[in-house]
């Protein structure tokens, strides 16, 4: 009874060796966290100007993401089942950052956090009105001017501009590309029952995402 909740429960896909596959599939989800995790550095150089918050939470973010990668490079020399609950929270981390993605990139919800950028004068209170304001999440300037959507007089000259959210840029583009790629290991990495969990939740996401894109709430 043991042995069979055991292969019930094992993290494999029929077609292999267990053992052997269960390898390819670590190394596989290492090379994606980790390229994802290099993809974070490199958003962190090119979000310089937004600040230390969106710096910060890149290089965190990448740290962690080349960290597991480490962790399941070498777990995948020792033919051992990685620790499912590691796996699941990984899952979930990686989503979440899926999410924010799209969030930044298809709303104007986290415009509010733009900062300031000092790096033109070296002065905190010198030529104020020459600072540049950033995105720290897609890296807008905001010194070009910010569309404005509204029904009413404005005052301002011209006609208004509809609002409209940033569109992604190749490094974020690749990076997404490289995670929907770690997710696709993670979930391969589950023990079977867990795993047709997170495939279902995965598909309910992906169907609520096309639900607001369908509505407009995603542009």
């Amino acid at each position: 009874m043991s042995a069979a909740l055991a292969a019930r429960e094992a993290p494999v896909v029929t077609g292999q060796a267990p053992g052997r596959q269960l390898t390819w599939w670590l190394r596989i989800t290492a090379l994606g966290a980790g390229a994802a995790g290099a993809l974070h550095v490199a958003a962190a150089v090119d979000h310089l100007g937004g600040g230390e918050l969106a710096v910060g939470f890149f290089l965190l973010t990448a740290l962690a993401q080349v960290g597991f990668a480490g962790w399941l490079l070498v777990t995948s020399f020792t033919a051992a089942a990685p620790d499912r609950r590691l796996v699941a929270l990984a899952l979930l981390g990686t989503v979440g950052l899926l999410g924010l993605y799209v969030v930044a990139h298809a709303t104007s919800l986290l415009d509010a956090f733009s900062v300031a950028d000092h790096a033109a004068t070296g002065h905190a209170h010198e030529n104020t009105e020459r600072m540049l304001q950033f995105d720290p999440v897609t890296g807008v300037d905001f010194f070009e001017g910010m569309p404005t959507a509204t029904d009413g007089p404005v005052a301002m000259a011209g006609d208004p501009v509809a609002a409209r959210p940033h569109g992604p840029q190749a490094l974020g583009t690749v990076t997404v590309a490289v995670e929907l790629l770690t997710v696709l290991g993670l979930a391969a990495l589950l023990p079977a029952s867990w795993r047709r969990v997170a495939v279902n939740a995965l598909f309910g996401l992906g169907a609520l995402a096309w639900g607001l894109w369908f509505t407009g709430v995603l542009g």
